[in-house]
């Protein structure tokens, strides 16, 4: 009896232990927005959510553009809460980089410049972050400030995956009702 006792603690310390490692974080971000402002996430002592919009592909970036409009329309100045649409372009060659962020300055909207941000680094990780399966879908996740993932899904903005991201933002934040 008491060996088993032993056991299902040992057990029970065992599980506890091991979930903090199954948490899934964000990789570092140490990088230039359009508008040449650092951002480094994660931000420990922050205290707003991070709301991450993340293409893989050319073509993903015009769907990450829908999530993007309708994140920035309602987040933007919302003091609970920070968005960036991030373009994983690790894989793009060195020598067409300087063109593709020339590209996207013209094509991203001059206020939304700070909070566009290409990557270079990290891709393995994003990828094993966001559970990735399709290259051309938005990868949509709200992280703590810590990092730590919260939510995500992937796939083009709907009505309904747009509400269901609401919902989640409003309970994360302590806030039952989305406006």
């Amino acid at each position: 009896m008491k060996r088993a006792s032993l056991s299902l603690l040992l057990a029970i310390l065992i599980c506890m232990l091991a979930v903090p490692s199954r948490a899934q974080s964000i990789p570092p971000i140490k990088a230039k927005a359009l508008d040449d402002a650092e951002v480094i996430l994660p931000k420990p002592d922050d205290q707003q959510l991070l709301i991450l919009i993340l293409g893989f592909s050319h073509k993903s970036g015009d769907a990450c553009g829908g999530w993007t409009k309708r994140v920035a329309s309602d987040y933007t100045s919302d003091p609970l809460a920070t968005y960036y649409q991030l373009a994983e372009l690790q894989g793009a060659p060195s020598m067409v980089r300087g063109m593709i962020l020339h590209g996207m300055r013209k094509e991203v909207p001059a206020p939304q410049h700070s909070h566009f941000v290409p990557l270079f680094d990290h891709e393995v990780d994003w990828k094993k972050a966001v559970n990735f399966s399709a290259p051309d879908d938005p990868y949509m996740l709200i992280a703590a400030p810590d990092g730590h993932i919260l939510w995500q899904t992937h796939g083009p903005v709907s009505d309904s995956a747009y509400a269901d991201f609401k919902s989640a933002v409003a309970k994360l934040v302590g806030n039952p009702k989305p406006s």
